[in-house]
C-alpha cells in the first residue's frame, strides 16, 4: 500500500475516533466514517459516511442532518487531525453520504427476487441424450 492510501486510512481511523468520542451534536446521530479519498495535491479530503436514522426519522432526513452536523464540525475535526498528523497542511474536509451500502442492499434484493422467480418456475425435464451410432 503506498503513502496516499495509508494516509487516507489513517485519516479515516482518526475521524471515526474523534466523531465517536468527541462530537456532541444532537443532530449527528450514529455516524460511521466509511472511506476517505484525498485529492492528488492532498488539499481536500472527500469523507464518506453512513448514518443510522434516529427513531421517527427517515434515512434521507437523518443523512441530511448528519451531513450538516459534520459540516459544522469540520474545523474542529481538522484541528484534531492537525494535532496527530505530521502534515504541513491538513486537508479541507468535505462530507458525502456513502451510497454503497444502500446500493448493495438494493442489488441483494434484486438477486433474491430473481432467485425466488427461478425457484417458482416448473422444473424442465431433462432431455435424454441419444447415443451416436
Amino acid at each position: 500500500m503506498n503513502r496516499p492510501e495509508r494516509l487516507e486510512d489513517q485519516i479515516q481511523f482518526l475521524l471515526s475516533t474523534i466523531v465517536l468520542r468527541e462530537l456532541r451534536d444532537p443532530e449527528l446521530g450514529f455516524v460511521t466514517i466509511t472511506a476517505v479519498r484525498l485529492t492528488p495535491d492532498r488539499g481536500q479530503a472527500r469523507v464518506y459516511f453512513t448514518a443510522l436514522p434516529k427513531e421517527g426519522k427517515s434515512d434521507e432526513i437523518q443523512t441530511a442532518l448528519s451531513r450538516k452536523a459534520l459540516g459544522r464540525a469540520a474545523g474542529f475535526l481538522r484541528t484534531h487531525l492537525a494535532k496527530v498528523l505530521d502534515m504541513k497542511r491538513v486537508p479541507e474536509l468535505k462530507f458525502f453520504p456513502d451510497a454503497s451500502l444502500t446500493e448493495g442492499n438494493r442489488m441483494e434484493g434484486i438477486l433474491a427476487e430473481l432467485e425466488k422467480e427461478r425457484s417458482a418456475r416448473p422444473i424442465e425435464p431433462e432431455t435424454p441424450e441419444i447415443p451416436e451410432a
